[in-house]
């Protein structure tokens, strides 16, 4: 196909609804003269800027010349058929797209319900068969930050995976999941239903969570802001429908409230009282106890209690409730009363062993602090389940 002119293709990413709309999308609507509507979105709320512009949203006929290539033994013939007619009825619409561009400025709008970025990847390499095409790509509130919005704060590093991209076999889909759990990535998966509620893959994920640490928090956000978050062994298959986003937690993921979070940058000034600097300064003299403290009057002080290696907390205050901080409210104060990790005994070796290369003073506690709490969380990934 050839083309004579400038050719101008604005890909409008809608995200879920009108809503997450970026301003420069919207107003390469108003500037374009065509509008394909590749998804069928209701655009009703735009009727005012698009009265006087070309709409094409029907499905386009497909030709029936198409020839079948690469039939897997295990699909039928009516399957696969049923697959590329899906495809050409997309596809389509894109082709239709490139050719009414030629001397138009285009705006093919499509949501990303079932990808990340929309059709963006699908129509970079359409273009490519063409010479003299310009795009212009204006992403939408993605399905990761609208997900990751509407639970809390879930995402740190993390890992996407579409769960049903059909080109993808069975053995790269679990070595993607397995490498993310393995690496504590927190895991945001999208598509995890196929079409006609096809869930085979969405119970392949099951299998390997639940194989890998079935405790990790779950979060599942579905189209109409609603969410749920549990933990991974309790998931509610009822509540995960073909356009459902799910993010699984890693290691450093817990509930907050009604929220999901994952531990990351929040920093507190270092704050201390005598009794705390009294005690690094026995610790650096190797004057405080290992194991438990049978001498102390305060024995047991937590509910869960192997070790007093650190009666006082080096990284105080960590500002962190994945192990049971808390704030006590409206006072500034943060609470070490619930948080029995740090008096278990495998942290306490792991704390040890690392405070060797960075505490040397008792003012160490203060100007090394940000080097405590990596500490603090290298210790965390090693000795949680």
């Amino acid at each position: 196909m050839s083309f004579k002119g400038d050719m101008m293709i604005n890909l409008i990413n809608m995200g879920s609804d009108i809503g997450n709309m970026t301003i420069n999308a919207f107003n390469a609507i108003i500037e374009s003269d065509i509008i394909i509507n590749y998804d069928n979105i209701d655009l009703s709320d735009l009727d005012t800027y698009l009265k006087d512009k070309e709409i094409i949203a029907k499905d386009l006929d497909k030709s029936n010349d198409d020839v079948i290539i690469g039939l897997d033994e295990s699909e039928s013939i009516e399957e696969t058929c049923d697959i590329y007619s899906k495809l050409e009825e997309y596809y389509s619409k894109i082709e239709m797209a490139i050719s009414r561009s030629s001397g138009n400025n285009v705006a093919l709008i499509c949501s990303n319900e079932r990808n990340i970025h929309g059709i963006a990847n699908l129509l970079i390499q359409f273009s490519s068969k063409y010479n003299g095409l310009e795009l212009k790509i204006y992403p939408a509130v993605s399905p990761i930050d609208y997900s990751s919005a509407v639970l809390g704060a879930p995402l740190n590093d993390f890992v996407a995976i579409d769960l049903n991209n059909p080109i993808v076999s069975d053995k790269e889909l679990k070595n993607k999941i397995s490498f993310a759990l393995k690496n504590d990535f927190v895991l945001f998966i999208h598509n995890p239903i196929g079409e006609n509620d096809e869930r085979t893959n969405f119970n392949k994920l099951k299998e390997i969570v639940n194989d890998y640490n079935d405790e990790l928090l779950l979060g599942i956000v579905n189209e109409t802001y609603t969410y749920e978050i549990s933990k991974f062994k309790d998931i509610n298959d009822e509540s995960v429908k073909e356009n459902s986003t799910l993010i699984i937690g890693n290691k450093l993921s817990y509930k907050l409230e009604d929220y999901m979070v994952t531990s990351s940058d929040y920093i507190v000034k270092p704050k201390f009282i005598s009794q705390n600097i009294d005690f690094f300064e026995r610790y650096l003299k190797d004057e405080t106890p290992k194991g438990l403290d049978y001498d102390c009057e305060y024995l047991p002080c937590h509910k869960e209690l192997e070790a007093c290696d650190f009666c006082y907390c080096p990284f105080y205050p960590c500002a962190d409730g994945l192990t049971g901080g808390e704030w006590i409210k409206d006072k500034d104060v943060w609470s070490c009363q619930h948080c029995d990790w740090v008096h278990l005994e495998e942290p306490c070796q792991a704390i040890r062993k690392g405070l060797e290369n960075i505490l040397e003073d008792k003012n160490d506690l203060i100007s090394k602090h940000i080097e405590l709490l990596k500490l603090r969380r290298e210790c965390l990934l090693e000795t949680l389940k």
